[in-house]
C-alpha cells in the first residue's frame, strides 16, 4: 500500500504564489484549532455559548450536519504536494475545495483554499483556474487517478461573534473520521477569523484552555484521516536542520523565522507523542524547544517578546531534565555504542543499566506537561507572537552582517572558555557543555547563510566535542551503577570504566585542539 513518509521538517513544505478565480471563490483560511476531550462536550457548549453572550448579548447558535469526502490519487499525489481535496455535503448542496500548501503555528491555521459548488459527488479539478497549480502541475493524470481516501461526518454547532471589523466564527464539531473500517473520533473547538481581531481569537482561545481543558491542534482533520487510512506516518522529526533562511532576510524575518521553525519540529514531535508516545518524540519535543529559546533570547534583546515567555520554555525544559539519564543509559547500552560489547559480558549489570533506562522514562509525565494549562498558553502565546510579528527599526536591518557579528561574540566566549586551561577534566568539560551547546543552535539558526562546506568543517569538531562531553555523563552514570550493585567482578569493571574514562577524556583534549584551530565560517 502506498505510504506518505514527510521526511522533512514542517517548516520546509512548499510555499506557491497564489492567484484569484475567474470561476470560484478563495478566501485566505485563518483559524485556530483547539481540541477537546469528548466527554467535555456538555461543558465545552456551555463555555463557548457563555462566550458568545459576553461578546454581544444574544448571540444564537445554529447547528447542522457536514459530510466531507476527501479524495486523492492511489500514490498520494495531491497529498505530497501538501494539497487537500475534499467534497463537503450540507442537505442538498455540495461545494469543492481544495486547499493548498500554508502554515500552522501553535494551533493557528494559515491556508489558501479554493471553493466552487458543484452538483457531483466526484471532483472535478478543471473547475479550478489553472493559474493556482505549481509549474508542471499534471492536473489531467491527477485527475483521471482521483479516488475517495477517508470521509468525515460531524455535527457543526457555530456561533458568529462581532469582532473587529467581521466576525469570528466559533464553532464545535463532534463526530468521526471514517477510512475503511476505521474510525477515529472528532472533537474540537475551531475559531475562524473572518475579518475579525486576532487578539479576540487568541483571548477566547485562552478562556477554552482555562474553562475546558483545551488542547492546542496543529494536526488538521486531513492529516488525522491520511493516518487513519494508513496512507501516511506519523513519525518524529529528531533531527534539526539548518533553520531555512534568505540571503535578502531582514534581521526580524530571520530570528521569527527561526522560532516558527522550532515550533513547528516541537509541534509535529508533540502530535507524535500524544499518537504513538515514544523517547524520541520527547527528544524531538525538547530539541524544538531548545531553538525557540536560542531565537527568542535574540529577539527579546533586540526589543520584542516577552521574557514571562522564556521563564514558561524554562519550566517546561525543567520537567524534561530526565532525558539526560535516559540518554546516558542508552549510549552504554545502545546496539551500535561504543560500550555495548564490553558490557554485555557482565549479564547481571547489563541488564541492571537497560531495567534502570526502562525506570527513568517519564512518557505520562510529559503527557501531564503538554495537556497543562502552562504548556497550552505558552503555544498559543508563541502563535500570536508569531502572527503578529512586531517589527523595529533595528529588526528591519538586512540580517547577514549581524548575525556575522552575533556568531562572532557568542563564539568568543565559549572559545575563551575552552582555551583558557591547558587540560581540561571531566567536571571542566561538564560546565562548558551547556555554553557550547547553545552556540551550535545559534549555528543551526543562521548556518544556512553561509557556505556549507567551510561551515560544515568548522561546526563538526565543536560537534563531535558536545557528543564526547555528554559520554561524559554516560560513564559517570556506570560508575554509580557498579559501585551500588557490589558484583564479584567489582575491581575489573572498576578498573575498565576507569580506562574507558580516561581514553574519552584523551579524545576530547584531540578534539578541543583541533576546533580550536578552525576559522570561523561566518568570516569566509
Amino acid at each position: 500500500m502506498p505510504m506518505f513518509v514527510d521526511p522533512k521538517p514542517p517548516s520546509q513544505y512548499l510555499y506557491f504564489n497564489f492567484h484569484p478565480l475567474r470561476n470560484a471563490s478563495m478566501s485566505q483560511e485563518l483559524e485556530l484549532k483547539l481540541l477537546i476531550a469528548p466527554e467535555k462536550r456538555d461543558q465545552a457548549l456551555k463555555v463557548c455559548q457563555s462566550l458568545a453572550d459576553a461578546r454581544s448579548g444574544t448571540t444564537q447558535k445554529t447547528q447542522f450536519e457536514l459530510r466531507n469526502s476527501y479524495f486523492d490519487t492511489s500514490d498520494l499525489r495531491l497529498r505530497q504536494f501538501d494539497m487537500g481535496l475534499r467534497i463537503r455535503s450540507h442537505k442538498d448542496q455540495k461545494e469543492q475545495t481544495i486547499k493548498l500548501a500554508g502554515r500552522v503555528m501553535g494551533g493557528m491555521h494559515q491556508r489558501p483554499e479554493y471553493n466552487v459548488n458543484v452538483e457531483s459527488e466526484k471532483p472535478d479539478l478543471t473547475l479550478f483556474d489553472s493559474e493556482i497549480w505549481p509549474d508542471d502541475f499534471p492536473v489531467y493524470d491527477i485527475q483521471r487517478d482521483l479516488e475517495t481516501i477517508f470521509v468525515t461526518d460531524f455535527t457543526r454547532t457555530r456561533w458568529r461573534l462581532p469582532s473587529g471589523d467581521g466576525v469570528i466564527e466559533m464553532v464545535l464539531d463532534e463526530g468521526q473520521i471514517q477510512a475503511g473500517e476505521n474510525s477515529e473520533t472528532i472533537s474540537e473547538i475551531e475559531l475562524e477569523l473572518q475579518g475579525g481581531s486576532i487578539d479576540d481569537a487568541y483571548h477566547l482561545a485562552h478562556q477554552l484552555v482555562s474553562k475546558v481543558e483545551a488542547k492546542v491542534g496543529s494536526l488538521s482533520k486531513a492529516a488525522r484521516g491520511y493516518m487513519l487510512a494508513g496512507k501516511s506516518l506519523l513519525e518524529p522529526f529528531t533531527q534539526m536542520h539548518y533553520v531555512p533562511l534568505e540571503g535578502d532576510f531582514t534581521i526580524g524575518q530571520a530570528l521569527y523565522r527561526a522560532v516558527e521553525y522550532g515550533l513547528r519540529h516541537w509541534q509535529h514531535n508533540e502530535s507524535c507523542l500524544l499518537f504513538n508516545p515514544s523517547v524520541r518524540a520527547v527528544q524531538g519535543l525538547a530539541d524544538g524547544i531548545q531553538l525557540v529559546r536560542v531565537a527568542l533570547e535574540q529577539l527579546i534583546e533586540l526589543g520584542v517578546g516577552e521574557r514571562q515567555l522564556l521563564n514558561n520554555l524554562a519550566k517546561i525544559t525543567e520537567q524534561l531534565q530526565w532525558l539526560k539519564n535516559f540518554e546516558g543509559l542508552d549510549e552504554l547500552t545502545a546496539e551500535d555504542g561504543a560500550y555495548h560489547r564490553a558490557l554485555k559480558r557482565y549479564e547481571k549489570l547489563y541488564e541492571s543499566l537497560q531495567n534502570s533506562q526502562e525506570d527513568v522514562i517519564r512518557l505520562n509525565e510529559v503527557a501531564e506537561v503538554v495537556a497543562s494549562v502552562r504548556y497550552q498558553t505558552t503555544v498559543l502565546k508563541l502563535s500570536q507572537f508569531l502572527i503578529e510579528q512586531e517589527m523595529t527599526e533595528e529588526l528591519s536591518q538586512p540580517v547577514s552582517p549581524w548575525c556575522s557579528q552575533l556568531l562572532k561574540s557568542d563564539w568568543q566566549l565559549v572559545q575563551t572558555a575552552f582555551s583558557e586551561h591547558e587540560k581540561l577534566n571531566e567536571e571542566g568539560y561538564l560546565k562548558l557543555l551547556k555554553p557550547l551547546q547553545n552556540s551550535l543552535l545559534m549555528g543551526t539558526c543562521f548556518g544556512e547563510l553561509f557556505d556549507d562546506d567551510v561551515r560544515e568543517k568548522f561546526r563538526l569538531p565543536w560537534q563531535d566535542l558536545a557528543r564526547g562531553i555528554r559520554e561524559i555523563t554516560a560513564l559517570h552514570i556506570l560508575h554509580e551503577r557498579i559501585k551500588e550493585r557490589g558484583d564479584e567482578d567489582l575491581d575489573r569493571l572498576l578498573e575498565w570504566q576507569k580506562m574507558q574514562r580516561e581514553s574519552l577524556l584523551k579524545a576530547l583534549e584531540y578534539s578541543r585542539k583541533a576546533a580550536l584551530k578552525r576559522d570561523p565560517y561566518w568570516f569566509a
